[in-house]
């Protein structure tokens, strides 16, 4: 089969080099995964990735981070139209066909927040190609129309929750859903230490009000366990956010190792005592919680989103249901307080979650060649139906 991936082009494609980039990495170990069974895979990124699979340069480097949203569009649109004269039995795209977005507005506080409206008009023709969209953003916002535009133009699209998944059902004609699939980690460069050396908790991802590591901070402050703390903060929300919420809080019980490398990640998810996903919204996958189980480590999260399927009994999912927060919040709220008291007094169930079982959900939930294998069947069954 030939199978054309259209990729963002704000991060280059790195495989195990990817230090950080969620969607970045799924594109990359599933593409290397179907390569592995035979199939023709063309992927249209930055100059910059590293694949084994034929690329195609829709712009020279990676744009970066909250830089040019119009270059972002214009290399988009160009590969929309490379892809068609390539002529791929399937198209995956990882954009949500951004060259047709048009940014409104720009509400960005503690969080990225933009008002986006779907162009139909700009849409490129694919001629008959079939599109399939895996959605890696939550059901809100100006999400949920976009694609039910999309799939009113006959797009296909794929799921990585059965929780995000509810949200998007709605907005998808019958027919064009083609089922949840979770996101793959790299079994064989997560590995589980054979015994943990490290008594600290361990915090990565973006810094913004919706991951809440301020909240992480709490908890090892209140707890006396030493939290490490790494991630991306190169946009200026991030920088706000980071300035206000987690600079006044670092010091004894919280260290600050900015971003780091894939070698560093690696040891630290091992040897962690726990990860603390302390998120305030609702996760559409959570993509560090699987790497930290594929790591042997359990999770601490909250008991929302999609964390129940993806920690299920390989970690402490805290009830939060009844506490009133929000990603929009811009202060620490008493739900927030209240939310890392609740974290703190689960933290004693983290004793009976078996060594093993961590490792075993990852080897269960994320492989990589069962992921291969399920969008293997998707494109299949959409090829098909093309040539029907």
């Amino acid at each position: 089969m030939k199978i054309a991936i259209i990729a963002p082009v704000v991060l280059p494609i790195l495989g195990r080099d990817q230090d950080y980039g969620g969607i970045e990495s799924v594109i990359s170990v599933v593409s290397e995964e179907l390569m592995k069974v035979g199939h023709k895979v063309t992927l249209f990124a930055s100059g910059d990735s590293k694949t084994s699979a034929k690329l195609v340069r829709t712009v020279a480097r990676s744009l970066g981070q909250g830089q040019n949203f119009e270059a972002e569009k214009k290399a988009n649109r160009l590969a929309y139209n490379l892809v068609v004269k390539e002529g791929p039995d399937v198209i995956w795209d990882h954009t949500i066909a951004v060259h047709a977005h048009e940014v409104k507005s720009d509400k960005s506080k503690f969080i990225f927040k933009n008002g986006v409206e779907f162009l139909e008009k700009e849409l490129v023709d694919t001629d008959g190609i079939p599109v399939i969209h895996t959605i890696h953003g939550p059901a809100k916002e100006h999400m949920p129309e976009i694609v039910r535009k999309l799939s009113a133009a006959g797009h296909y699209f794929v799921c990585i929750s059965k929780d995000q998944a509810s949200g998007f059902l709605p907005h998808i004609r019958r027919g064009h859903f083609l089922g949840v699939i979770y996101n793959p980690v790299n079994l064989h460069q997560f590995t589980s230490a054979k015994e943990k050396t490290g008594n600290f908790f361990f915090w990565i991802g973006r810094f913004c009000m919706e991951k809440g590591p301020h909240i992480a901070i709490e908890v090892a402050k209140k707890t006396g366990i030493p939290l490490k703390l790494a991630g991306k903060m190169s946009e200026k929300h991030e920088r706000d956010y980071f300035n206000k919420f987690i600079k006044p809080r670092l010091g004894k019980y919280a260290e600050f190792l900015g971003s780091i490398s894939t070698a560093e990640k690696l040891d630290l998810f091992a040897q962690a005592k726990a990860f603390l996903m302390t998120n305030i919204w609702a996760e559409p996958f959570g993509l560090v919680a699987a790497e930290a189980l594929a790591s042997g480590t359990p999770v601490v999260g909250p008991d929302f989103g999609s964390l129940r399927e993806v920690v299920g009994n390989a970690g402490i999912l805290v009830p939060v249901r009844d506490i009133e927060m929000s990603e929009e919040d811009t202060s620490f709220t008493s739900g927030q307080k209240k939310y890392v008291d609740r974290i703190v007094k689960n933290l004693e169930n983290l004793r009976r979650v078996p060594p093993n079982f961590p490792r075993r959900r990852a080897e269960q939930l994320f492989s990589p060649t069962l992921c291969a294998e399920r969008y293997l069947e998707s494109f299949s069954l959409v090829a098909k139906k093309n040539l029907v």
